[in-house]
């Protein structure tokens, strides 16, 4: 109680709106669908990116985000343009789904040394993964690796069977 003063009399006291509402609006905010019609829930925390299809629940995603299961296969986008590493991701992970891996790992890196300085591989497949062409070659989940895997440099994918 240090430090508190009593109210100045004749002022009223203000109340905010109770937690359980800010909860739900910082949930709204976080995790989001990329679009009304986009077949992914998805959160974005900082510059990363996670989502799940609607038919997958949390845990899911929670225990891919730990790096469980472990990546069966794993495809280094280095050095490619934008379009070049979106065409080399789809057809990786039709491959890698027909191989019967469950999960794989896509090496981006961070942007560090962009033109711009700024990231481009890893905004470009957060977008595609969002999106019904991930749909439709098998996408279940995917969330930002755990740091042994690479961190925010790479982006954990998990397939349907």
């Amino acid at each position: 109680m240090r430090g508190a003063r009593p109210l100045e009399p004749g002022r009223r006291r203000l109340t905010g709106p109770s937690a359980e509402p800010r909860r739900r609006e910082a949930a709204a905010s976080s995790s989001a669908p990329a679009s009304p019609a986009s077949p992914f829930l998805v959160e974005s925390v900082g510059d990363a990116a996670a989502g799940r299809a609607r038919d997958v629940s949390a845990t899911v995603l929670r225990a891919l985000r730990k790096g469980e299961p472990a990546p069966g296969a794993r495809l280094d986008l280095h050095g490619r343009k934008r379009d070049e590493a979106l065409r080399a991701v789809e057809s990786f992970l039709s491959r890698a789904r027909g191989e019967g891996h469950r999960a794989v790992l896509v090496i981006h890196g961070r942007g560090q040394n962009s033109e711009d300085g700024a990231p481009v591989l890893r905004p470009a497949l957060a977008a595609w993964l969002a999106g019904a062409a991930a749909a439709r070659v098998g996408v279940m989940a995917f969330a930002p690796a755990p740091p042994r895997s690479g961190g925010t440099g790479a982006t954990l994918i998990l397939l349907r069977r």
